[in-house]
């Protein structure tokens, strides 16, 4: 027998917790298992959605006094104390030779206890064999059987050594060598190696994935925009030549703008330090920064967001204000929750007011259309008034109809007269080699849910165009709702369109390396086809309610619910890591602070311009 089959006594080692009554075993539900530990101090590795390793052997064609190891990788599902004086139920049944003898630890014991043993319930995942000859190699496979009492439960180990054939965490979590940094593995409050500086950092590599479409969910304060802000600047470090469109709704990601006087995070503890070299170095992984900010009729709201243009001109950012045109949308049809009316036939004369305005080679602006509506109203004092394009005859009451509801419009559309004479689209400005900032804080939540519909839109006209382009779309519940509550049954319709346009470009966008980033406060409101169309998904602070709508594993959720800010679990299967791990962000070498902060920064800046 080979001297690496002995049980490493250095190791901490739990014992299978089974009796006649209550055998290992695989089912519908999985493959689970429970261990004993006599004294978890021991063990500090203890921790929910932590990966274990079992050591268990096989002696099938082999001689009777011969064996070969293998192993069961899993994970911790549950954890419970068990008092030393009344144990439920005794593991003796099953122990098969003196070294697992599980009386030897009371041996040692003198005087009374001072712990309680603790139970370790794990969902095994999938067995691991050493290939032949090869250190490190392993064949994987399905469960086949449950584990014997000849296993024994441990923490594998970080780093592979020499002597032990073990599976190290790195080959059980199938952890990347390359890709973007997304943090520190680890399943405590800390990440593995934060007192060493020797981490295990979980690799995204992007290169290799079909898919790079990904899901991000967690509450305010979770440290989601820190992430989406690290990611970003990881997309861009990792390729110069990807692009790189973020929404900003909350005016948080506008600070990449301003490296002057928005500081990055300080770090502390275990996080690596940010120099102030590191700082200037990522400003110059960005690129250039290109700024849209649509119009708004709202005074106030412009006052307030012309303060950040007047800073970002000063700071040598290509500024865009532009404003959607109406006559730029697929259908009259995509505003109709827009329409300011009771009329359901208003919607369906614009519509054919606009294929004969587009028939005739006219754009269908609000303007025309108002005016061919005036024009008609004018010259016909019938209570039913003939469209001379198509034949088709409406009520005169459904002209006003319309005709209010366009006049509503104007509170969203064409309020740029350069842009209206323009040939190109406004919006093939997000059409830049660089980082977009489209600014949304000064909108309001119908404003804003109209210019990411039309980004939508326009992506996937644009998709061929838009190679290795990263789209973020924050707060996606708005973009993509589970359902539209209320209002009429067109209104219903438009955000079904919505929906169908969404899955088209995720779907078709990926063929053309057009990627989505889509985060949100409130999964249980976003539609059920966001994570079907992201493989990648990332949960941060999180109510456990609400985890079920990232498909979060219920045992895992009750962690998310206690997280501290950068902490998140991540599952990408096409990476490698089909089972949730648990990982801790670093604080990117990018700016950061709270929005209080960068508000009064601004009004410093202003007024030393001033």
């Amino acid at each position: 027998m080979e001297e690496t089959k002995t049980i490493d006594i250095n190791v901490e080692v739990a014992k299978p917790y089974h009796d006649i009554n209550t055998p290992f075993s695989i089912d519908e539900n999985g493959a689970l298992a429970e261990y004993i530990i006599n004294d978890p101090e021991k063990m500090p590795q203890i921790a929910l959605g932590a990966s274990i390793l079992i050591r268990d052997r096989k002696t099938e064609g082999l001689s009777s006094n011969d064996y070969k190891d293998f192993w069961y990788a899993g994970r911790i599902i549950g954890l419970k104390s068990v008092s030393p004086f009344n144990p439920e139920r005794t593991s003796m049944l099953y122990q098969q030779d003196s070294l697992m003898d599980p009386t030897i630890p009371l041996d040692n014991i003198n005087g009374p206890h001072t712990h309680q043993p603790m139970v370790i319930q794990v969902a095994l995942t999938r067995e691991l064999s050493q290939r032949d000859n090869q250190q490190g190699e392993f064949t994987e496979s399905a469960i086949q059987r449950p584990p014997s009492g000849y296993s024994r439960l441990f923490f594998p180990k970080l780093e592979r050594s020499p002597n032990d054939p073990s599976p190290t965490l790195k080959d059980i979590l199938r952890v990347k060598d390359q890709g973007l940094n997304l943090g520190m593995i680890g399943f405590g409050n800390k990440p593995y190696g934060w007192n060493t500086g020797d981490f295990i950092e979980y690799m995204w590599d992007i290169d290799k994935l079909d898919n790079k479409h990904i899901f991000i969910v967690g509450e305010s304060g979770s440290g989601k925009t820190v992430f989406l802000k690290n990611l970003a600047y990881e997309i861009r470090k990792h390729d110069p030549k990807n692009k790189i469109i973020m929404t900003d709704v909350q005016g948080d990601i506008s600070q990449l703008l301003f490296w002057d006087f928005v500081n990055h995070i300080p770090t502390s503890g275990w996080q690596p330090s940010i120099s102030e070299d590191d700082y200037k170095a990522a400003k110059g992984v960005f690129g250039k920064f290109r700024l849209i900010v649509p119009w708004t009729k709202d005074s106030y709201a412009e006052t307030e967001v012309n303060a950040i243009v007047d800073l970002a001109r000063k700071r040598s950012v290509d500024v865009r204000r532009i404003s959607l045109r109406f006559q730029d949308l697929d259908s009259p049809r995509d505003a109709e929750y827009l329409f300011r009316t009771s009329s359901d036939q208003a919607v369906l004369l614009i519509e054919d007011l606009a294929e004969g305005l587009k028939s005739s080679g006219e754009p269908a602006s609000l303007s025309r259309l108002q005016t061919g509506i005036s024009r008609l109203l004018t010259r016909n004092t019938t209570p039913q008034i003939t469209i001379p394009t198509n034949g088709v005859s409406y009520y005169r009451s459904t002209f006003e109809a319309a005709r209010r509801a366009l006049r509503g419009l104007e509170e969203y559309f064409d309020m740029d007269i350069n842009g209206l004479q323009a040939d190109q689209n406004p919006l093939d400005d997000f059409d830049f080699d660089g980082t977009t900032i489209l600014y949304l804080d000064h909108l309001n939540q119908d404003e804003r849910l109209m210019w990411e519909m039309q980004l939508v839109s326009w992506l996937y006209r644009k998709k061929k165009a838009m190679q290795n382009t990263y789209v973020f779309f924050d707060e996606a519940h708005q973009i993509i709702p589970a359902n539209k509550s209320g209002g009429s049954s067109s209104s219903a319709e438009v955000f079904a369109r919505l929906r169908s346009n969404f899955e088209r470009l995720a779907r078709e966008g990926r063929k053309f390396r057009l990627n989505l980033v889509l985060s949100t406060q409130n999964p249980q409101d976003l539609h059920p086809i966001v994570p079907e169309q992201c493989p990648t998904r990332v949960v941060m602070k999180i109510n456990p309610k609400n985890a079920q709508y990232a498909f979060l594993d219920k045992e895992l959720a009750h962690v998310a619910n206690s997280f501290s800010q950068g902490q998140f679990w991540i599952q990408s299967p096409f990476n490698g890591t089909p089972d949730w791990v648990r990982v801790h962000s670093i604080a990117p070498p990018v700016p950061h602070v709270s929005m209080e902060v960068f508000r009064a920064g601004v009004t410093q800046a202003q007024t030393t311009i001033l």
